[in-house]
């Protein structure tokens, strides 16, 4: 498979490992063949050999450009055909298309013209985690004791677990962590001899301002489990997972919820239809409570549903899991669970606090994966977050987007026409350039990280949510890209690299279109396509 990475030498990309065949093969022995008999005849040996090393080079060099612009020609053609198509034509295109290697741009429209980005935002957000955490940072989540322990076991006073942005406390899919983190946490709690806490436990969750949200989410985006609230102590992407299977006829179904928690009181009203019953089943979540109904009919010959429940109060429910986990541990608790909010304590005061056991996350870049590859935008916010709290002094989205402003002036990327409201493209006021978007993507080839950040992307009919896009050879593999979706708008902007062993740098914008999301995604994949077949 093709990937591109950064060349030692002058910032350019190149492709390691098997060499690429080349577009068409070019037969000059006969040319090359008149060359050496007429200089054997006129010059003498060693000044012959290095004429036709220059006449060699001035002619491959004459006939590759050649070859290159027919083929940029054709290209360009074939595009300006597919934007003149019924729907297509009515949106609004920005793109641009950078070689690298001469840094000559091969495509070009409406380059400086401002677009919505969607979640290609998400590139920006990263690029500027990899550049002011670095690849090896760790989010640490700790264990504090308020209180002395006693030599009997017991902590007189609170348990405090402080959240400090890790999106990863759980591992749904099984591949990032040895033990989810609050597991861990209670274990190595209960192997420091505590066996009875007298206070609470505490949800330290003032890392984040967690009473605000960003600019240009709309009232849905809030009520949808991709809008879920954004919070230091975060589990399951901040949402609960409910499965119900059907029992027999007329009778309650069978309800269970991941992650199990004492948090939530799930009121089971949902009853087992008939065969040729109509799925009325649905869950929801009863405002300002911890109750979740299920209500409705589930179909016996229903394998099962499943419905997702956001987390109103996440770091409430991720420290009564933490509870949860300590009781199982043996280790009593005697008070409540309750939530230290942003401002609600001063630092002095947390500097007396004693610290017990930490875990400490993967390396950043695995993050960064899910971020990229599943454009996970609760990740993204969180991240943002991270950047303001480390280097800007708050956990805000205001002080995580001065972080991102700064990285690009440092990098000297124009973006004067840009404007970033979130870290994860879900806000409906952000605004780039396609040159803009292209430059940082060039920046970021130079950059030493960039083998790494270059993983964090989808890749082509492989993974992420390019998986099931350009998946025909000889384009599988071909393409690292970040994605963008919302309505009426699609995006896809990252490194491509062609046929003949050429890498290219693309931002492609689509915006206020009538056509279907499919129709504009399959025109955005027919001009990558075109470059990797022809350039």
């Amino acid at each position: 498979m093709c990937y591109v990475t950064k060349a030692s030498v002058g910032g350019r990309l190149r492709i390691p490992g098997s060499a690429h065949k080349t577009k068409k093969k070019l037969n000059l022995k006969g040319h090359f063949d008149e060359l050496v008999r007429m200089n054997k005849v006129m010059l003498p040996r060693p000044r012959a050999a290095i004429l036709l090393s220059i006449l060699a080079l001035i002619a491959f060099s004459s006939i590759s450009f050649e070859v290159r612009a027919s083929s940029l020609e054709i290209i360009q053609g074939k595009i300006a055909q597919f934007l003149k198509r019924p729907g297509i034509r009515s949106a609004d295109w920005g793109i641009e298309i950078v070689d690298p290697t001469d840094n000559q741009v091969v495509l070009s429209l409406n380059p400086d013209k401002t677009f919505k980005p969607a979640s290609v935002v998400k590139v920006i957000t990263t690029a500027t985690a990899l550049e002011k955490l670095g690849s090896d940072f760790k989010f640490r989540t700790g264990a504090y004791a308020e209180g002395e322990i006693k030599p009997d076991g017991t902590l007189a006073g609170n348990l405090i677990l402080v959240g400090r942005g890790d999106p990863n406390l759980m591992d749904p899919v099984g591949d990032l962590l040895p033990k989810p983190t609050l597991e861990e946490l209670a274990e190595k709690v209960r192997a420091l001899g505590i066996r009875r806490i007298t206070g609470d436990v505490v949800g330290d969750n003032s890392y984040f301002d967690f009473n605000t949200h960003s600019n240009g989410w709309t009232t849905q985006d809030l009520k949808s489990v991709y809008g879920a609230p954004i919070s230091a102590l975060s589990i399951n992407d901040n949402v609960l997972w409910l499965s119900a299977r059907p029992t027999q006829h007329n009778q309650r179904i069978s309800v269970s919820i991941e992650p199990q928690t004492s948090y939530f009181h799930v009121r089971n009203l949902g009853v087992t239809g008939s065969r040729k019953a109509r799925r009325t089943l649905y869950a929801r979540s009863i405002p300002g409570t911890r109750t979740v109904v299920v209500s409705g009919v589930l179909p016996i010959s229903h394998r099962g549903y499943w419905q997702s429940v956001i987390l109103e109060k996440p770091a409430e429910a991720v420290a009564t899991l933490f509870k949860d986990e300590l009781v199982r541990n043996g280790i009593g608790v005697d008070g409540t669970v309750r939530v230290l909010q942003y401002g609600d304590m001063p630092q002095e005061a947390k500097r007396r606090w004693t610290l017990l056991a930490e875990h400490q996350s993967p390396p950043l870049v695995k993050a960064l994966e899910i971020i990229n590859k599943r454009s996970n935008n609760l990740h993204a916010e969180m991240l943002l977050r991270t950047l303001g709290a480390e280097f800007a002094g708050a956990g805000t989205d205001e002080a995580g987007l001065k972080v991102v402003r700064d990285f690009l002036v440092e990098a000297g990327i124009e973006s004067s026409h840009v404007r970033l409201n979130d870290g994860s493209g879900l806000s409906r006021d952000n605004i780039v350039t396609p040159r803009f978007q292209t430059s940082l993507l060039l920046f970021l080839s130079t950059r030493p990280y960039f083998d790494l950040f270059l993983s964090t992307l989808s890749v082509s009919g492989t993974d992420g949510t390019l998986k099931h896009r350009l998946a025909s050879e000889p384009l599988r593999g071909t393409i690292h890209a970040k994605t963008g979706t919302l309505n009426g708008v699609a995006s896809l902007s990252g490194y491509m690299t062609t046929r003949s062993g050429r890498n290219l740098v693309f931002s492609i914008f689509a915006n206020n279109f009538r056509a279907s999301v499919g129709r504009i995604r399959k025109t955005i994949d027919e001009i990558c396509a075109l470059f990797v077949n022809l350039y």
